[in-house]
């Protein structure tokens, strides 16, 4: 491993007072040293700024920019990005925990695979409370993730590490997507890019409580979007339509389970 490869972590917040201090301190415990946190504050108005000052105070390698009002998710990674020092780019999210090894994982992995442009890692599921509810992983050769992206995404968003060029050749996140964003910069950078996923558990991602179709609408508008630039075949329109009925279907599943 190069322990000269310089890794920039980059998190995005919204009123994650609650959690985002275990989040970063699950950063500054890193096997790996080589790195800097750049937190995009998307307007919090709870607590979370004053939160962030104390820790930048703490560690110098904490860099904090704030957004005046609340942009989104994709314009804060797209600042966040372009404003990173490092080559690599590790994702996170403020009500995650790194486990202490993924940033070494990784950039070994990375430092190995020269052709490899995204990284992904499998995660464990925690509760509100950190316990632990199982693991999810995705396929790992960038083929089978190729194959199966009308199905489902190729990573887990929280768990990737990226190159820079990357994003720079994509352009970075489309901000006028208020989910799904990264599903969308896997599809139009599939055809271009190598991805890979590491099947161990890096990431300790804590699920949400209240059930949405937000994210499913999304998703679905994101597909349908892809398979209309792409002019695929009339059949292909069948995966917007599998990812909105799975969505309902999910969901009212786990009404009637949580009514029992």
């Amino acid at each position: 491993m190069n322990r000269n490869t310089h890794v920039t972590v980059l998190m995005a917040t919204y009123n994650d007072a609650a959690s985002i201090k275990a989040a970063v301190e699950s950063i500054r415990t890193q096997t790996y040293t080589n790195w800097d946190l750049l937190i995009v504050d998307d307007g919090s108005t709870d607590d979370t700024p004053a939160i962030l000052q104390r820790l930048a105070q703490q560690d110098e390698r904490i860099t904090v920019v704030r957004n005046p009002t609340n942009r989104g998710l994709a314009a804060s990674l797209n600042i966040g990005w372009r404003q990173a020092r490092g080559e690599l780019i590790a994702r996170m999210d403020a009500d995650d925990l790194c486990l202490p090894e993924r940033l070494q994982r990784q950039v070994e992995f990375m430092t190995a695979h020269p052709e490899v442009a995204v990284l992904g890692a499998g995660v464990e599921y925690m509760d509100k409370d950190g316990r632990t509810l199982g693991r999810g992983v995705r396929p790992r050769r960038h083929e089978k993730l190729v194959q199966k992206i009308l199905r489902e995404a190729p990573f887990y968003h929280h768990s990737v590490m990226v190159r820079r060029a990357f994003y720079e050749v994509l352009g970075g996140y489309d901000e006028r997507l208020r989910r799904g964003q990264d599903y969308d910069l896997w599809l139009r950078g599939r055809h271009r890019f190598r991805f890979h996923n590491l099947t161990e558990p890096l990431i300790r991602y804590r699920l949400r409580q209240r059930l949405s179709m937000k994210p499913v609408l999304w998703a679905t508008y994101v597909l349908f979007r892809a398979v209309c630039r792409e002019r695929m075949s009339f059949v292909h329109f069948w995966y917007p339509l599998r990812w909105l009925g799975g969505g309902v279907l999910t969901r009212t599943g786990l009404r009637r389970k949580r009514l029992r």
